[in-house]
């Protein structure tokens, strides 16, 4: 039972008398006794007098009934108790017990109960909600916390009967929710429905019910718990996004501006407004009244009368005028009587403002390249509406749009044209994808038809391996991508030389130039070229831009490098005679996904990101890059220019070559680490076949305890484990004495910098990203 001093709960085995026969360390850590001050004595010692019997009870019925499960308080050693969950089980001769301290658990219940109701209260009032229960025995419902303020009244929180709740439903709202709740009562459901309630003010406010069925001990609908919502805002809101989205279906199909303006109109109302006028500016500047549209016909009259009567002021810096000079809107969200009495001075028209009952008000501007020319007005009356600064945008984002139609179309072409690269992208995404992943598949197969071919083998393992790389590179194009675009891509600058940089650019592309027939013409500096620079990232720019010259050049083109040194900055020009870039998508080529041609057409692989991670990786360098062609056919050119270097120069490149000296190979003690049974298996297959002593694990805390029992030379552990993760399991590895030698290399599929920094602060040595080549395990171990 050597596990047991790796358990944090406390472990104990007893006497069917109670008396205690082993503990593990954690009575000490967490309780402070030692062993020699526990063991021997009867458990019922350490407990709080108050629990004892309900300790003797649990251990008596123990020998016929098991595991038994109790919560009582142990004796600390400094007097003070803690509460321990215990499961107790028996073997018929003695006890086991396990405990785990929740005092701070059950303190912090105590509070979160507290904190609940205060919770509850606000979230009630903030959620514009309420909570009723309703007895289907006796068919009362209650309304508790919140539930008459969602129905507009302040009383009703004694039980009432199911047809008086229902004179607060609108009328005719009552017959669809009696059925519901006919449905609900019968078959036991769940309750879910939306409907109208008259509040005692007269409005009309809109109330999602929801509920949940709770059942006697018989199985039958007993009581039903829920919640009223108001969602009349909501509902509001989708009416407002629905008048908005038919408005401008309108506004793009009538081109005539007198009925493309009454349209609007009517369609404001009913459902923005309780009634809407438009007027526009005339060519004489007066002010004209083209629309008028209300929710009650009959009311229509009235409007226009008051309009002809008392027509807007253009003295007055308010209202239509105010709108019209200004280019602003005019926003009133409640109009008191007392407001109209002090505007208004004449008592006629104040009178038959009064008469329209309007509560509400907004007066946006119709501008069209920053000229105002007419005034659209809400009003909102009967409906009890009252408008906010929501209604006020959505007002004059209607009002914009027959002004910006041409914009907007625009927009529109944009977006068909990015949704068209998106949809290519996702396309050769799954091309690229699937193409190794064919070959993949079908080497496995070939694979197991040739296994006695070790010649066979080989070939189709290498490639196997040549598609798995390939897979690989896909991945790290899209994390650069991913890392790019979130501004996470880190650069690790150092002095460097440029002509350095780019020489080996073009080694690590001369295949793909060489097997495509081109010919390679490079112009270097005979001058040092110092720059500051992350090597492999700048190294990466040049070899897209030359990858992407072989690719897109005709068998037996020409492909010239030059490095130019005027002033500041390098110049660096990639120039092929190949197929060329259209006008209209050379400032195109460096967005995201952008491809000059389909895919398909082309015959040519790629994800269209390949120039998008070149511009991000020269302007994390401080430099830009431009394209430039003269057309389909006739070539292209990239221009890179980056800053030079303002320390001192690059020390040179000796002739040199550098020797890697290959290790001296041995067999190595090595634990593998993993859940994933297949992969941790074959890694394990691997490293055997390699020659090393492997042993295996599939959770976090069987990997320490072999760890620290083994003591293997190597630790290979996926970070990702069940129990506890591998950071856990490396920190605990450490700072044991016994696994403080072993070389712990952390395996996993996340490989941003902050995992990397994660794993070595939990202790691991290096932070290897799946999948794992073979030469890595052959040189590393």
């Amino acid at each position: 039972m050597k596990f047991w001093q790796y358990v944090d709960d406390l472990l104990a085995v007893l006497e069917p008398t109670g008396v205690i026969r082993q503990i593990n360390p954690a009575w000490e850590n967490l309780l402070g006794f030692s062993a020699e001050e526990i063991v021997g004595r009867g458990l019922s010692e350490l407990i709080h007098e108050e629990d004892r019997k309900k300790l003797a009870n649990e251990l008596s019925a123990l020998l016929v009934d098991h595991p038994r499960k109790l919560e009582i308080r142990v004796l600390r050693k400094d007097g003070s108790y803690c509460l321990v969950a215990w499961q107790f089980t028996s073997d018929g001769e003695r006890f086991y017990g396990v405990g785990r301290d929740v005092t701070r658990e059950k303190k912090q219940e105590e509070q979160l109960k507290q904190a609940d109701q205060v919770r509850l209260h606000l979230a009630l009032a903030a959620g514009e909600m309420g909570a009723w229960e309703w007895d289907l025995k006796t068919s009362e419902v209650s309304w508790l916390e919140g539930a008459a303020q969602v129905h507009g009244t302040s009383g009703k929180w004694s039980p009432f009967s199911v047809e008086e709740y229902m004179t607060y439903v609108h009328p005719e709202d009552r017959d669809a929710l009696g059925d519901v709740m006919a449905e609900v009562a019968r078959e036991g459901k769940n309750h879910h429905a939306e409907y109208r309630v008259v509040w005692e003010d007269g409005t009309v406010h809109w109330i999602e019910a929801r509920g949940e069925m709770f059942f006697d001990e018989l199985g039958e609908p007993s009581y039903m718990a829920g919640v009223s919502i108001d969602i009349t805002r909501r509902k509001r809101a989708e009416k407002d996004k629905e008048f908005l989205v038919r408005a401008t279906a309108e506004l793009a199909a009538l081109v005539e501006p007198q009925s493309t303006l009454d349209r609007l109109a009517r369609l404001a109302v009913p459902a923005f407004a309780d009634w809407c006028a438009i007027d526009m500016l005339a060519d004489d500047g007066s002010l004209t009244r083209v629309s008028v549209a209300h929710a009650d016909p009959g009311k229509v009259k009235l409007a226009e009368e008051i309009h002809r009567r008392f027509p807007p002021d253009p003295n007055i810096d308010e209202g239509t005028w105010g709108v019209i000079r200004s280019g602003r809107s005019r926003f009133i969200s409640e109009i008191t009587d007392a407001m109209v009495n002090a505007i208004i001075k004449d008592p006629d028209r104040r009178a038959m403002l009064k008469e329209l009952g309007m509560r509400s008000y907004l007066a946006v501007p119709l501008s069209a390249h920053g000229k105002t020319t007419g005034v659209i007005t809400f009003f909102a009356a009967e409906s009890g509406r009252l408008y906010a600064e929501d209604d006020l945008l959505l007002a004059e984002e209607l009002a914009h749009r027959a002004a910006v139609a041409i914009e907007n179309a625009e927009l529109y072409r944009e977006l068909k044209a990015a949704d068209r690269a998106k949809n290519i992208f996702l396309a050769t995404l799954a091309h690229e994808l699937r193409n190794p992943l064919a070959a993949i598949v079908s080497g496995l197969a070939l694979v197991k038809l040739t296994s006695n071919d070790p010649e066979r083998v080989e070939q189709t393992a290498a490639v196997m391996t040549r598609q798995s790389d390939y897979l690989t590179r896909l991945v790290d194009d899209l994390m650069d991508i991913a890392r790019i675009t979130s501004g996470k891509m880190e650069l690790k600058k150092e002095q460097a030389s440029l002509v350095s940089i780019l020489n080996g650019a073009i080694e690590a592309s001369r295949s793909a130039i060489e097997a495509a027939g081109h010919r390679l013409s490079v112009s270097l500096p005979g001058q040092p070229t110092p720059v500051l620079a992350d090597t492999v990232r700048l190294a990466q720019v040049f070899s897209n831009l030359l990858t992407n010259a072989a690719k897109y050049t005709p068998h037996g083109g020409q492909i010239d490098v030059s490095v130019e040194c005027p002033g500041p900055e390098y110049v660096v020009r990639v120039r092929d005679n190949g197929a060329g870039i259209s006008s209209d998508m050379l400032e195109h080529v460096f967005k995201l996904f952008t491809q000059v041609k389909h895919p398909i057409e082309t015959g040519d692989g790629g994800l269209g990101i390949g120039l998008a991670i070149v511009e991000g990786l020269v302007s994390g360098h401080g430099g830009s890059v431009e394209a430039h062609s003269a057309g389909p056919g006739k070539g292209s050119e990239f221009v890179v220019r980056l800053p030079r270097a303002t320390a001192a120069e690059v020390p040179g490149v000796t002739s040199e070559t550098a020797v890697i000296q290959a290790s001296t190979t041995r067999a190595l003690s090595v634990l593998v680490v993993d859940d994933n049974i297949d992969a941790a298996s074959t890694l394990a297959e691997i490293l055997r076949i390699l020659g090393h002593k492997v042993l295996l694990e599939n959770d976090g805390l069987s990997a320490v305890i072999t760890a620290l029992d083994s003591r293997p030379e190597v630790i290979l552990m996926d970070l990702g484990l069940p129990g506890i993760d591998g950071y856990e399991a490396a920190r605990r590895i450490r700072a044991d004495e016994r696994g403080k030698r072993s070389r712990l290399i952390a395996v996993s599929g996340w490989g941003q910098e902050e995992d990397k920094l994660r794993s070595r602060e939990a202790g691991f040595d290096e932070h290897w990203v799946k999948p794992i080549g073979l030469d890595r395990l052959k040189n590393l171990l």
